[in-house]
């Protein structure tokens, strides 16, 4: 990496140079300008000393003329000025920089854009892209016509509306079988309730046609309730549609009720969407004007009529002309259905495609052969029951593959970004993602290194998606090769996030874990498949300069301060309440790293993470025709074991770890609370602070855990080493790492252990098990399990164990609560839920990768 790193510090340095040298030539120019004026200003006060002849006043009889003495020109005043006007054009100069600098934080990056593949255009156009609301459908422009429903029970005493994906609902729902592309079909179970949703397109190269059901079922349970007497549930029901941006359209009413929509946008052209009901029932509609969608509920209930109570919520109708949503509001029982069909309109003619006359069998047996394309298209890529699994555990994969799919979204909007070049937050350039989110529920959005793990599933499934995926996000990077780690894009998506996440700074950093997509797209390529080969080559030919971007910002701006180190920025360095100042750029947040952070850090996981980068960026490089050798000599340099050792392997605790300035002795403390106090004042409850009870000191963190880990997860380590076999021993240690669930995030050992960083700030990367982690954990165990050494053997044991070990107790939480989840603690499923983000990993563990 010697070489590499050094040459990325170098071009640092030259543009800085270039900048400074280009400032200062820029000043000497105007002083130049300002010499030759002052001193044009002198030679003028020089020669205009004397008066001049014309003025001298002519007597009869001679006056003695007196001699007149040449003054001399006020040197210091002269020079005063010059420095003035120098000054100001320095400062002048140096505000035109800090605007420029500015402004490159939100400017694009200077090459050329990464294609689309065309030939996923239409096939890609609509989809179930509105991950955070419980059904919805839109397409990938800025203009879309968007889709969903809400929904209450009349038998409920409180009026509980679901519309977005909401954990503390505590329903049960997820997609059961979805494609990426055609198809999906979705449960959701409230209460006595089962409602299902269905989108199937019947793409062909002519149309971009779809049709959504959704059917109103019994749950098992209700259905089997042995009181007959029982009435059935009544469910109301409210379908809207709404105009994202340009556009316009109108509702289509048949005997006064609506039957669909009709109208345009600039991206969709001319369309029609049509209502049909299984059943009639008595229906009321409301077309409004929308001022923006976080509003949508209050918008729609502010158009209800005012009922008897159990009457329902009956809609007013007409409110504009000019509508953005138009809302059917239904109230259905158990057995009814409802299918909404989308038709483009043939541009030549505006003539209908024929759509609307679809009836029920056709739409049922496209549904049925669906899923069983889907179920056949799994087994043939995951080859599960083969593997031993059962009927169950395959379905179990099936369900949670297809809700990481079934996730994915299109979102449009700009970011606010922050940067050392502005105290004020500047808007990102406006632009549309698609990106798979981590949690419909909790995290309804795209999560720069969330997604790198994300198409790793995905990419064994369609390469072609991946390819769109990762062409949307690294052409969201700027000038100076940053991608924004969070992305909230949208009135929608910024309506659902705490103000304090939304701006993004552009000095900070988030895992590259793209590069393990790179990587496993690069190990998939299939000869017999020359077709996706090519592709795949072509969009890394377009990607290359982006790539090379993106790991230059980070030698630009993530070094440490000792040659050849790293060092995550961002923390915290003033904070009183955190414990351990957090390192959200990490990805590990609240992860132990030193408690006093600053420039002397060195942090083990950025360095690992930049030295595989440096590997996988030459195989890129080879694959494309490209010279591969500035990478694979930074790759070999980094993963030398001596280098890596002296940095980060600490004798004393025989683990890798960071370096900084750190001391456990910390604690958590409550405030005393003023001691005076008014006559009948309670006393304030103070906040906790942290309390440092012995001064730290420079040296390795004291911190066995995940960070430590790294060397092993990238395979940095080779196979012969004594420290290899030392990880391996504190991996399968029960009193540190192991557990019968999974490896731990954090050591039982260690000082902060389980421990809360804040008092309101519980513990989330300090002992519970990540399903992305063990992920790479086990990718690790079977290299080395493949690799001739003294660890081969332990390497191929522990990794049969750990695997068995987290598929087993996944499933088993999964038949108990109904979610996967974002972590697992003592076995116990934690944190947001359903996560069908990285911890769907869990079905490419159960294929053996």
């Amino acid at each position: 990496m010697g070489k590499s790193k050094n040459r990325g510090k170098n071009a640092a340095d030259e543009d800085s140079s270039k900048a400074i040298s280009a400032h200062s030539n820029g000043n000497s120019n105007g002083s130049v300008v300002l010499r030759s004026a002052t001193a044009a200003a002198v030679e003028k006060t020089s020669q205009d000393g004397a008066p001049p002849r014309s003025s001298l006043k002519r007597d009869v009889v001679p006056k003695p003329v007196k001699k007149h003495v040449k003054k001399k020109p006020a040197i210091g005043l002269s020079w005063a000025i010059g420095a003035i006007c120098a000054v100001i054009l320095a400062v002048g100069g140096y505000f035109i920089y800090l605007r420029v600098q500015e402004r490159r934080v939100v400017t694009p990056f200077a090459g050329a854009l990464i294609p689309f593949d065309r030939s996923y255009k239409n096939e890609l156009l609509w989809g179930t892209y509105r991950p955070g609301v419980y059904f919805g459908v839109r397409s990938r422009t800025p203009d879309s016509v968007e889709m969903g429903m809400m929904w209450f029970s009349y038998n409920a005493h409180q009026l509980f509306l679901r519309h977005l994906c909401d954990q503390n609902d505590k329903l049960r729902y997820g997609w059961q079988q979805h494609d990426g592309r055609s198809f999906g079909y979705q449960e959701i179970i409230d209460d006595a309730v089962n409602i299902s949703t269905t989108f199937v397109k019947r793409h062909n190269d002519q149309t971009n046609d779809w049709i959504s059901r959704i059917a109103i079922g019994a749950t098992a349970s209700a259905s089997n309730s042995k009181k007959n007497d029982t009435p059935k549930p009544t469910t109301g029901l409210f379908l809207y549609f709404r105009l994202e941006d340009k556009g316009q359209f109108q509702p289509v009413l048949l005997g006064g009720e609506l039957v669909g929509v009709e109208g345009s946008t600039p991206s969709l052209g001319d369309f029609k969407i049509h209502i049909r009901q299984s059943d009639p029932v008595k229906t009321t509609f409301l077309s409004a004007v929308l001022p923006k969608v976080s509003l949508l509920r209050e918008t729609i209930l502010s158009g209800v009529l005012p009922q008897n109570p159990g009457a329902g919520l009956k809609l007013v109708g007409h409110t504009t002309q000019t509508p953005n949503l138009i809302v059917l509001e239904l109230a259905v029982q158990p057995g009814f259905s409802l299918d909404v069909v989308y038709e483009p309109m043939r541009q030549e003619t505006t003539r209908s495609n024929g759509l609307g006359s679809w009836k029920t069998p056709p739409l049922d047996t496209l549904i049925h052969a669906k899923k069983q394309a889907f179920r056949d298209k799994f087994q043939k890529v995951f080859q599960l029951i083969e593997r031993g699994y059962s009927d169950e555990q395959n379905e179990f994969a099936q369900r949670v593959f297809s809700n990481l799919i079934g996730g994915l979204g299109y979102f449009y909007g700009e970011s606010l970004v922050v940067s050392q070049w502005s105290s004020t937050p500047s808007k990102y350039w406006t632009t549309g993602l698609f990106t798979a989110v981590p949690s419909r529920s909790f995290f309804p959005r795209g999560f720069l290194w969330d997604e790198g793990f994300h198409q790793l599933l995905i990419s064994r499934w369609d390469v072609g998606l991946t390819r769109e995926v990762m062409t949307s996000w690294f052409n969201l990077m700027n000038a100076d090769g940053w991608i924004p780690r969070e992305q909230i894009l949208g009135d929608e998506a910024r309506s659902r996030v705490p103000d304090e996440f939304i701006i993004q700074n552009s000095e900070y950093a988030n895992p590259p874990s793209f590069f393990l997509t790179i990587e496993s797209m690069l190990d998939s390529l299939d000869p017999d498949r020359p077709d996706e080969v090519d592709k795949t080559l072509k969009f890394f030919e377009f990607a290359y300069p982006r790539l090379q971007a993106w790991y230059n910002w980070f030698n630009a701006t993530q070094t440490g301060s000792l040659t050849g180190s790293y060092h995550w920025r961002g923390r915290n360095i003033t904070t009183e309440r955190e414990l351990n100042p957090k390192t959200l750029t990490s990805g590990l947040d609240d992860y132990p790293r030193a408690s006093h952070p600053g420039p002397e850090e060195r942090h083990v996981d950025l360095y690992c993470w930049m030295a595989y980068g440096a590997g996988v960026l030459a195989r890129v490089a080879e694959e494309i025709g490209e010279n591969p050798l500035p990478y694979r000599t930074a790759e070999l340099y980094m993963k030398q074991q001596e280098r890596l050792d002296q940095l980060h392997w600490s004798d004393k605790h025989g683990f890798y770890a960071d370096f900084g300035r750190h001391t456990d002795a910390v604690r958590l403390e409550r405030q005393q609370a003023p001691r005076q106090l008014k006559p009948g004042q309670p006393a304030p409850q103070m906040p906790k602070v942290r309390v440092v009870d012995r001064d730290p000191k420079p040296g390795f963190v004291n911190a066995l855990g995940y960070v430590s880990l790294f060397p092993l997860m990238l395979r940095l380590l080779d196979p012969s080493a004594a420290t290899l076999g030392q990880t391996l021993d504190h991996l399968r240690n029960p009193n540190l790492l192991w557990t019968d669930y999974g490896v731990r995030s954090l050591a039982r050992n260690s000082a902060l252990f389980a421990a809360h960083n804040t008092e309101h700030d519980a513990p989330y990367w300090r002992g519970a098990v990540w399903i992305n982690m063990n992920f790479l954990i086990l990718k690790a165990l079977k290299f080395y399990g493949e690799q001739p050494g003294p660890f081969q053997e332990k390497s191929q044991r522990i990794g049969q164990e750990l695997r068995d070990n987290l598929v087993q107790n996944m499933y088993r939480q999964y038949q108990k609560t109904g979610y996967v989840w974002e972590q697992y603690v003592d076995g116990e499923g934690r944190g947001s839920h359903p996560f069908t983000g990285w911890s769907s990993l869990v079905v490419l563990i159960m294929s053996d990768f």
